[in-house]
């Protein structure tokens, strides 16, 4: 397995236990971490590279992300939930909207193993000017969901 993405692995196991703890500090700071390794990853877009590791790669970003969004609702941070939240949009739902003659680079990751905390809720987020986005992501979770 590639280094970097066991190194990031690792980080974000210790970033979940710190998000179980309450300890957002660390949390933080073990995101911006996270975020920056991420940079290193080629699958991950604007680039859609298919690599080795693509789909494991996708599905830690994808993770992440989720977490982040929750992690932004717990502190407050508003600015941190809108750039969360529609990053994690394009790597949850932007993968099951891509077919193979848009990008025929990107790997398909299938369902979701684990729903991520509060995603049922995220369809439902009102928030200033971008409701309209937010809306169109509850028609995928209706979907999925029936």
């Amino acid at each position: 397995m590639d280094p970097q993405l066991v190194e990031a692995s690792q980080l974000f196991e210790r970033f979940k236990a710190a998000f179980i703890r309450n300890d957002f500090n660390s949390c933080t700071d073990f995101l911006s971490q996270l975020k920056v390794l991420l940079t290193n990853f080629p699958s991950l877009p604007p680039l859609f590279q298919r690599t080795p590791n693509a789909v494991q790669e996708l599905t830690l970003a994808r993770d992440i992300y989720e977490h982040a969004v929750v992690l932004s609702v717990k502190t407050e941070d508003q600015v941190a939930f809108e750039r969360d939240f529609f990053s994690v949009e394009a790597l949850l739902y932007g993968y099951m909207w891509c077919d193979s003659a848009f990008s025929p680079a990107v790997p398909n990751l299938g369902p979701q193993p684990s729903e991520a905390p509060g995603s049922k809720q995220n369809s439902r987020i009102p928030h200033r000017t971008r409701a309209a986005p937010s809306h169109c992501i509850g028609e995928p979770l209706h979907k999925a969901c029936c």
